[in-house]
């Protein structure tokens, strides 16, 4: 029975707006399916589409109220964690995060508010321009803006950690220049491999390494692959590039689970996540396994993530 740590899904808000719960759905994720596997960690993202954006941090509450009801409906079999002491080996653990910097709106006071109801990982920007940058859909050049600059420095201060998938260029190295904390990009693969403009260039990589942040592997087939179907030889082939570019000890999973339309061929779930595990462990060996699927997290879960 294999361990893991998954950076992201939007399983919250798929089952929100589907009136689905956790236990068990049609979903890509539920807790019937995280139960085979051993006290799995799964980061549950809240995004928002546009149709809320006028009333973000409103729905977005809404949705952590629906994440913690859920929880506490199932609370034999999954707890919610802020910290790493709060890892239960019996147990599904579900780590809060948000995505999209739409929910704090204009307010700085919000990431205090997000972080005292257990938001452990805040990502910029989705696709488009909010009020702290741009996000890579909107090819724009321009850098992180003057609210979001204070964005990092309250999250540095509070020990929210940044999420750099989705942000355009410029505004990672702006982000590069001014925080003084490890950020990390929960689901992005590479653009050497897969030249997406979602994905991260060399020297991203490099930065994220050099500032001690980590990498999920997104399993949505437009970023593994400019081929038609994505298979697990592509997931290998971010792997290895990216191992040879930032040591495999910053590479972790990162799905994408519930907020993709398409996955590659046999890995339709995170029940399939075994499948991939297995084939992880027979290629790399378990030590390289271990790193990938959880430890590596587990390494920066402890050193970066506060309760």
């Amino acid at each position: 029975m294999y361990t893991f740590v998954d950076l992201h899904c939007d399983t919250i808000t798929a089952a929100y707006e589907r009136e689905q719960n956790f236990l068990k759905n049609n979903l890509h994720i539920d807790i019937e399916r995280l139960s085979k596997f051993k006290s799995p960690t799964q980061v549950f993202a809240i995004w928002l589409s546009k149709k809320y954006y006028k009333n973000a941090f409103y729905m977005t509450n809404k949705m952590i109220d629906f994440f913690e009801k859920q929880i506490e409906e199932n609370k034999d079999f999954i707890s919610k964690v802020k910290c790493f002491d709060d890892i239960n080996d019996e147990k599904i653990n579900a780590l809060l995060s948000i995505e999209g910097g739409e929910s704090i709106e204009d307010n700085i006071e919000n990431l205090y508010h997000f972080f005292n109801r257990g938001v452990r990982i805040l990502t910029l920007c989705w696709n488009y321009e909010n009020n702290i940058g741009f996000g890579a859909f909107t090819k724009s050049e321009q850098g992180l803006k003057t609210f979001g600059k204070d964005v990092v420095r309250v999250m540095n201060d509070i020990n929210m950690v940044i999420d750099v998938s989705h942000l355009n260029e410029a505004g990672f190295w702006d982000l590069y220049k001014i925080s003084k904390k490890p950020f990390i990009a929960t689901h992005s693969n590479s653009y050497s491999v897969c030249k997406h403009f979602r994905n991260l260039k060399d020297d991203q990589l490099r930065a994220i390494k050099d500032c001690g942040g980590i990498v999920g592997i997104n399993l949505y087939p437009k970023f593994l692959t400019t081929k038609e179907n994505a298979t697990e030889g592509d997931i290998f082939r971010h792997i290895d590039y990216m191992s040879n570019i930032i040591g495999i000890d910053r590479i972790c999973l990162g799905g994408d689970f519930d907020g993709i339309e398409d996955t590659p061929l046999n890995i339709g779930d995170i029940s399939q996540y075994s499948m991939l595990l297995k084939r992880i462990e027979e290629i790399y060996g378990k030590d390289i396994l271990d790193k990938i699927a959880y430890k590596n997290f587990y390494n920066f879960f402890k050193n970066n993530i506060k309760k």
